[in-house]
This record gives structure tokens, sequence and C-alpha cells, in this order.
């Protein structure tokens, strides 16, 4: 009959491998970059949105299924759909809407909540944005806004 001792390591054993196993699935994180530039170019002002440029940090490609912005220069907007793949190695652009410019503007920093699905695996991951084109968007439609009030 084997020792106890014996007995606990192959139950030990048993319980630990399907952990690792399933670890083994689990994709690199982060996904993509955990930083990113927010780009508001002249044709996204009418339509006001953000463009913002992932970057991928993992070896596998990943599927951007939805994402929001969070800042406090404009109002935020339930999170939209996208389908959009990020090669391992590569970058690609995804353009997330705005809400209402915020007047006057809060405090804090921006970023953008991600959806994306990799090695099967569905993850939420935030990606910090350099927002001073958020900064000047906002302080420009603010002034616009004030000028229509006093019209």
């Amino acid at each position: 009959m084997p020792a106890p001792r014996a007995i606990r390591a192959a139950v030990a054993t048993s319980l630990v491998l399907p952990l690792l196993a399933a670890c083994a699935a689990t994709p690199e994180y982060p996904i993509v970059a955990t930083a990113a530039a927010a780009e508001v170019p002249d044709a996204s002002l009418a339509m006001r949105s953000v463009e913002v440029t992932l970057e991928s940090t993992g070896a596998a490609d990943a599927v951007v299924t939805g994402g929001t912005v969070f800042t406090p220069y404009f109002d935020r907007l339930d999170a939209v759909r996208l389908n959009v793949t990020v090669p391992a190695g590569g970058s690609v652009t995804v353009r997330l809407p705005l809400g209402i410019a915020t007047c006057p503007a809060g405090e804090g920093d921006s970023s953008a909540q991600l959806v994306l699905v990799s090695g099967g695996e569905e993850l939420l991951q935030t990606v910090m944005l350099r927002d001073r084109q958020l900064a000047r968007l906002n302080k420009a439609t603010c002034a616009l806004r004030i000028d229509d009030d006093e019209a």
C-alpha cells in the first residue's frame, strides 16, 4: 500500500495539473499597450470621436469587440461594438465616440475601456490616453457653447 505522503502528493498533482493547463491557454496580459495617444483628426471633429492607436504586446492576434472612453472632458457614452483585429506585434487604429463636452471640464485622467478577445478568452483592458487633443477639443467646444449661450 502506498504511503500517505505519496497519496497526498498524487492527489495534489491531480488537482494542480488541470489548473496549470488552464493557465497555459490564458492570453498574455496586457494584450495591447497600456497607453495610447487620443488623436482628434479634423474629420473626427464633426463626428465627435477620438482615434486611438492600439499596439499589440502579445504573441497572438486579438480582436477588439467593444470600447468606450472615460474622460473628464466629455460625457461618457455606452460602449460601442467593434470588430477590429490587432495583429500580433502590430497596431490598429479604432475610433471611439465622445459624449457632449463637459463645461467646465473635470479633473483626472482619460482612458479607453476595451473588450478584447484573445486565445478564446474575453478580457477587459484599460488603456490610458494621452489626452492633450481632448483637452483642446473640450476647450474649443465649450467656448463655442458659451458664445451660443450669449447670442
